[in-house]
Order: structure tokens, then C-alpha cells, then sequence
């Protein structure tokens, strides 16, 4: 009885001791592979974060642009071919008095202040406008614009606040101008609905329209633009076809809008 009792001993020895090594390797594994996972994610979120900054700095360099032209525009077309008319009859008159007073002298000098002025005042603009930029402002602007073209009928509706710094408002309002121009585009609504609401998990904005249905997955330049701005502020688009037209739901996450 003594040898099978010495045999069972040592199989309990040699089973602990495999159970030991396999329990210590285990855990050596789990350790690596969970703090190689700690560092993929700590790397992921830092490629992240650096997208999210590049993806600001092109905004604030397509507003920049965008508030040039239209400022160069505005000046071309309208004060400065005011400014432009009143310096020529300026000069006709200089021309007719033939001795030029000390006042128009001073007009003509004030005129000269006023361009420099406004051109002083175009370069200075862009900051400003991207500081105190408002989406809900220009939302409504911009569906002000749609109705005035008389072909579709759009209404702003907002039951929320919107917690965001400017340029992350820059960036949901651009979502939601793509959602708006894809359905006036590809389907042809005559009536368009943005609805905004909040909780305390998230942000939602649906863009409603009663034209042709356009496809769930639907794709394009656009789509793929919304979907890559919205994953910015870990958010999703969504397009769902409904019996009249298609809505489009984005849905940002409220501890990344704060």
C-alpha cells in the first residue's frame, strides 16, 4: 500500500506543479497581451485626438477661405463698386471745379480711410465669425435660404441646448448642411424638417424630408464626410427610409459635445 501511496503522491506533486506553471503563464499572458491592448488603445486614442485637432484646423482653414470669398465678393459687388462710383464722381467734380476745395480734399481723404478701413475689417472678420460661430444661427440662416427659393418648405425645431465650442458646432453644423443638400438634391422634397433634441447621454439631429427614399446604406463623398466628422465626437449617421421620403439621424454623444 506504501508505493501507491509514494505514486499518488507524487502525481499530486507533479499535477501542482503543472497547475502552478500553467496558472503563472496564464497570467504572464494575460498581462502582456492586456497591456499590449492598454497600449494599442492608448495609441488609438492618441491618433485619435490628433485627427480630431486636424480635422478642427481644416475647419478653421475652410472658414477662413469661405469668409474671404464671401467678404471679397460682398466688396467687389456692392461697396466696393459704391466706393468706386462715389471717387469717380469725385474726380469728375474735381475736375469741373478745376481749383478743388479744402472739404473735398478731406472727403476724398476720408474716402480713402473708409477703403482701408474695410479691407482692415475683411481680414479681420474670419476669426471673429469662427469664435462666436452658432449653429443653430446658422442653421436657421441656412434654412431661410431654402425657403426662399420657394421649392421646398423647412423648419427648424430645437428642444435643447446646444453645449458645444464653436468649432465642434462648425463641424455638426456641416453634417447637418450635407444631410440638407443630399435631400434637396437627390430627392427632391418639397418639405424638410430638422429636428434637434437632448438627454443627458446625447445629441440628436434628425433631417426629415418627404421626397424619394433614398437607400439605408446610401454612400457618396458627402455621406462618407458626415460619417468621418460625426466618428470625430464618437457619433454615428444614420439613414432610415420611411413611407413618405428618409431621415437622417446623427446621434453625438453628450460627454463628447460638452
Amino acid at each position: 500500500m506504501r508505493p501507491s501511496n509514494d505514486q499518488d503522491l507524487i502525481i499530486a506533486v507533479v499535477t501542482a506543479t503543472l497547475l502552478f506553471f500553467l496558472f503563472a503563464a496564464f497570467t504572464v499572458v494575460y498581462f502582456l497581451v492586456n497591456r499590449r491592448k492598454q497600449k494599442q488603445h492608448q495609441l488609438e486614442m492618441d491618433a485619435f485626438k490628433k485627427e480630431f485637432e486636424q480635422q478642427l484646423l481644416q475647419v478653421r482653414i475652410e472658414v477662413q477661405e469661405h469668409t474671404y470669398r464671401h467678404i471679397a465678393k460682398e466688396l467687389h459687388d456692392n461697396v466696393g463698386q459704391l466706393l468706386s462710383t462715389t471717387k469717380m464722381l469725385m474726380g469728375v467734380t474735381e475736375i469741373k471745379l478745376g481749383s478743388v476745395p479744402d472739404t473735398l480734399n478731406t472727403a476724398n481723404a476720408t474716402l480713402s480711410k473708409a477703403i482701408q478701413e474695410i479691407r482692415f475689417l475683411s481680414r479681420s472678420m474670419d476669426k471673429e465669425w469662427l469664435e462666436q460661430f452658432n449653429f443653430l444661427e446658422n442653421l436657421k440662416s441656412e434654412v431661410e435660404r431654402l425657403n426662399a427659393g420657394e421649392m421646398v418648405q423647412a423648419t427648424v425645431h430645437c428642444s435643447t441646448e446646444i453645449a458645444m465650442k464653436p468649432e465642434e458646432q462648425i463641424i455638426l453644423f456641416r453634417i447637418v448642411q450635407e444631410a440638407i443638400q443630399n435631400a434637396v438634391r437627390h430627392a427632391g422634397p418639397t418639405q424638410l424638417d430638422v429636428i434637434i433634441s437632448g438627454s443627458a447621454e446625447a445629441l440628436e439631429v434628425k433631417v426629415a424630408n418627404n421626397g424619394a427614399p433614398l437607400p439605408q446604406n446610401f454612400h457618396g463623398m458627402g455621406t462618407n464626410n458626415m460619417r468621418h466628422r460625426a466618428r470625430l465626437f464618437g457619433g454615428t449617421v444614420h439613414w432610415l427610409p420611411v413611407q413618405e421620403g428618409t431621415v437622417v439621424t446623427i446621434c453625438l454623444p453628450s460627454k463628447k459635445t460638452a
